[in-house]
């Protein structure tokens, strides 16, 4: 950006220089019109006219980018805030776990008692 705008400077200064070395009388046709004026004068339009040009063809990138811009800046809000309820979220189920693994260990634990007799074997099966 600050290139392109020291370029256009300079060739502005560069055009002006020109238009003052220059004041020689001429005379253009456009269209079968004639026109009478001095050299620096149709080099000066002739530069306006291609500034002009410039600005109109980079009009609707411009306008597009903007817009785009102005969407995805809207989007990061969004995603910003859906951040920010997930981290909630988050951080409520991470204390909901916390008191939940803390009450279970403070409730005794209820162990089955072991019973020391052997289990009985499975009666043989019978002939049909």
């Amino acid at each position: 950006m600050v290139v392109t705008l020291i370029f256009a400077f300079l060739l502005a200064i560069v055009a002006a220089i020109f238009a003052l070395q220059n004041p020689t009388p001429v005379a253009a046709n456009f269209f079968g019109v004639r026109v009478d004026g001095s050299l620096a004068l149709f080099v000066l339009l002739g530069i306006a006219f291609g500034f002009l040009i410039g600005v109109l063809v980079m009009l609707p990138g411009r306008i597009k980018s903007g817009l785009t811009n102005l969407r995805q800046r809207k989007q990061i809000e969004e995603l910003k805030a859906s951040l920010e309820q997930h981290k909630e979220k988050l951080a409520q189920a991470q204390a909901e776990a916390q008191a939940a693994k803390q009450a279970a260990s403070s409730i005794p634990s209820a162990q089955p008692a072991l019973s020391n007799q052997e289990p009985t074997p499975p009666a043989p099966a019978q002939p049909l």
